[in-house]
């Protein structure tokens, strides 16, 4: 499946154009770009933003800035890295089955959920963008096979296919459990909304990762809890930028400026929960202040918008929320219905075995809890921001290996049950 994966997605990212009007019509594109190159010729993180007539230096998280500075600045190289990237994703989804289904349905439901995620449309469409949503993904679904497998010891699984407990690998197990912090805190330098992420999947993995024969829990060699040690990783994490931020720009940014923005682009009178920034055009006083400045000023808007109109901004929240999980493309280029009939053929099922998953018995409830940490609280950020399919994307492959869990648990009766007659229960 992983070869699949990678043919699927190589083919698919040599078949898109690389000229400059192809990729600005999504404008993200240019700009990572733009930084990227900015980065190569020695210049740092800057690019001109037309739309305030200014350099700006912090609007950008500069882990996938320096992702795509990597591959020389090339759009090409970009996309085949993403493609490798992506198509380990439904390893790492497979790992995770592994990990958290019963020793039963463990080797089924690892296959299922890397079939899933290596065949998911939306994943194969935007490893050929240059954005950050593929990188983000990727850190996201190792920094949580990581982390499970730290907690559990150094190992994926507490036991193996008979059921025999494994032990414990204290040094491996301490090591896998900090670098799994480190990736998921890393990714706020891809995705400045994930700076929580560390810290609740941290706690949700000490559960998740709990033997079910009894047995004392794994300790990392560690002298500080859980939450600790994730806040402490992820301040570590953001530092190096903060302080380049603090001589850049002149204050301790310790995620981006485009916080502002992107807040009013969510509140404001003409929002609909997509995301439109042409209002900014017709606010020239945006030109006058800095990129610190812009954001305080729009974030400031928005929060007036929110207090003044209480049930419109409840309404947008919905709205965001309908967005974020629709199961077929809403915009204008992709919205023929062949897009949206790809959408649906891959989303309905997902969605279905999703919800079989979470109602049976093949997850435990702390292993549930683990993969929805990030679904629910993307969700929760979203009705706060902007809605689209876009931010959806690096959490299909949790939905993936709780579908796989659903579709794993239907060939096998899940709940005890007596036969008229019978004198034994069936499990």
């Amino acid at each position: 499946m992983l070869i699949v994966a990678l043919v699927l997605r190589v083919g698919y990212v040599l078949s898109l154009p690389t000229d400059d009007a192809s990729i600005a019509a999504l404008p993200d594109q240019s700009e990572y770009l733009s930084l990227a190159r900015s980065l190569l010729g020695g210049n740092g993180l800057v690019f001109y933003d037309a739309r305030f007539a200014s350099a700006t230096y912090a609007y950008r998280a500069p882990l996938y800035p320096a992702f795509v500075a990597a591959c020389g600045g090339q759009v090409v190289v970009a996309r085949l890295a993403q493609a490798a990237l992506d198509a380990s994703t439904a390893w790492a989804a497979a790992l995770l089955a592994l990990a958290l289904l019963p020793p039963a349905v463990r080797r089924p439901g690892a296959v299922l959920a890397a079939i899933g995620v290596a065949v998911d449309p939306f994943l194969i469409y935007f490893c050929g963008l240059v954005l950050s949503e593929t990188l983000f993904t990727a850190m996201l679904a190792w920094g949580m096979v990581l982390l499970l497998a730290g907690s559990r010891g150094g190992r994926l699984t507490a036991t193996d296919d008979a059921g025999e407990p494994l032990p414990y690998r204290p040094a491996l197990g301490t090591l896998l459990w900090l670098g799994g912090g480190l990736i998921l805190a890393a990714s706020t330098l891809v995705r400045p909304s994930a700076a929580p992420l560390a810290v609740l999947l941290g706690i949700a993995a000490a559960f998740a990762g709990r033997p079910r024969d009894g047995r004392p829990t794994f300790r990392p060699r560690w002298p500080l809890p859980v939450g600790a040690t994730m806040a402490l990783v992820t301040v570590l994490a953001l530092l190096p930028w903060a302080y380049r931020n603090s001589r850049v720009v002149g204050q301790w940014v310790w995620t981006t400026t485009n916080g502002g923005v992107t807040a009013y682009d969510g509140f404001n009178p003409d929002a609909d929960g997509s995301s439109d920034q042409s209002s900014l055009r017709a606010m020239p006083q945006l030109r006058l202040m800095n990129e610190v400045e812009r954001s305080t000023y729009l974030s400031g808007r928005a929060a007036e918008f929110v207090r003044e109109q209480p049930k419109r901004a409840l309404e947008l929240a919905a709205l965001k929320v309908a967005r974020t999980w629709s199961p077929m493309p809403l915009s204008a280029e992709y919205g023929s219905w062949k897009h949206r009939l790809v959408g649906l053929a891959y989303c309905v099922p997902l969605y279905l075995l999703t919800l079989i998953g979470l109602s049976g018995l093949s997850l435990r409830r702390a292993a549930k809890a683990f993969l929805l940490t990030p679904i629910a609280y993307f969700t929760l950020v979203h009705m706060a921001t902007v809605g689209s399919l876009r931010y959806r994307v690096p959490i299909e492959p949790l939905l993936v290996v709780v579908a796989a869990a659903g579709l794993s648990g239907l060939n096998r009766p899940e709940w005890p049950w007596r036969r008229a007659g019978a004198t034994e229960v069936s499990e």
